[in-house]
């Protein structure tokens, strides 16, 4: 009859042990420093049922890095590198970077073409980026880079775009049609949206970047806001699957008007919103525009709140967080390294 209670506390120990590692493992780290044995799977916060983590956005700017449209490179990679440093843990960020590309994958640096040549910096972000990923040991054939016009002398070298459709229509559950054929050149994407008011979706950010460009015919998804043909788009497999991470260029944003770009509903911000979480950095755009919305003068009538349905949907399917109890929002200063 001793047994059980001897036994019971040597249960409970290992059970300790194993919760502390687990949870090691899992956070991309160990407590020697070296990589958990999932830091390189992408993982939501939403997988997390017991609610022990929160989803990670940080909002990261340099007050130097921007003058008008014109980016200041240095400053620019400082964000980057801080970002990824934050959201591993790592202080390499050779090391850091490595935690969601690794060395011989083919990775797709994602772009919003909507507005680009009116914001003006999707391509000196892009070439700032890449300038990044070179300096960890990157090559340019490991990059392809989709949605710009105009590309950075960086991109010299980059893998050639596939423009097209594939042939076999895949069921994206409310409804089907064919993706982008430049998804089956990549093992995994790195989704870069532009932040910007839509009178059609509410708002543009990570979820849309991922769903409306990469079918052939999207009409359907001005229907209802683009509720939930976003979202059942986005949750594809051949989508969201090699999605690793999402940094979304908010230098400037469009809080009112979109998607006509219109230069008095610019906001400079000087900052890049970067998670692995799509529904929590696209909830942080969404407050972050309405901030800048009550602060500027609108036309007549305009509403000063946005709405983005889809958001809600998404967080019911399991694609990250919309509620802000769940979302670690830092804004910080880039590193001066």
């Amino acid at each position: 009859m001793r047994y059980p209670i001897l036994i019971s506390p040597i249960i409970s120990c290992f059970v300790l042990i194993f919760a502390y590692v687990g949870l090691s493992q899992l956070s991309g780290q160990t407590d020697n420093g070296n990589p958990g044995i999932f830091a390189v799977k992408y993982h939501n916060a939403i997988e997390d049922p017991l609610h022990l983590q929160k989803s990670q956005v940080y909002d990261i700017y340099g007050e130097f890095a921007m003058r008008g449209t014109a980016l200041h490179a240095p400053s620019l990679r400082k964000m980057f590198n801080t970002a990824i440093r934050q959201l591993t843990g790592l202080s390499d960020e050779s090391k850091a970077w490595r935690q969601y590309i690794g060395d011989n994958e083919r990775v797709a640096l994602v772009f919003c073409s909507v507005g680009e040549r009116e914001l003006g910096t999707n391509s000196q972000f892009c070439g700032s980026l890449l300038q990044t990923l070179y300096r960890c040991d990157y090559h340019p054939e490991n990059f392809l880079i989709v949605g710009l016009k105009e590309l950075p002398d960086e991109a010299k070298g980059t893998m050639p775009y596939l423009y097209g459709w594939q042939d076999n229509p895949v069921d994206f559950y409310s409804d089907s049609d064919d993706l982008a054929l430049w998804l089956n050149q990549v093992d995994a994407i790195i989704d870069i949206p532009t932040i910007m008011d839509d009178n059609i979706f509410g708002m543009r950010g990570c979820l849309t970047n991922l769903s409306w460009p990469l079918i052939k015919s999207p009409a359907r998804l001005y229907v209802s806001g683009g509720d939930p043909f976003i979202c059942d788009i986005y949750r594809l497999p051949q989508i969201r699957g090699k999605v690793r991470l999402h940094i979304a260029n908010s230098l400037r944003i469009l809080c009112y008007g979109g998607p006509e770009v219109l230069p008095a509903y610019i906001k400079q911000t000087g900052s890049i919103l970067v998670s692995t979480d799509p529904v929590a950095l696209d909830r942080v755009a969404l407050e972050l525009i309405r901030r800048e919305r009550r602060l500027m003068p609108l036309p007549r009538g305009a509403d000063l709140q946005i709405d983005a349905g889809y958001l809600e949907t998404a967080e019911a399917m399991g694609l990250g967080y919309r509620d802000l109890n769940f979302i670690d929002y830092q804004r910080m200063a880039h590193d001066k390294k």
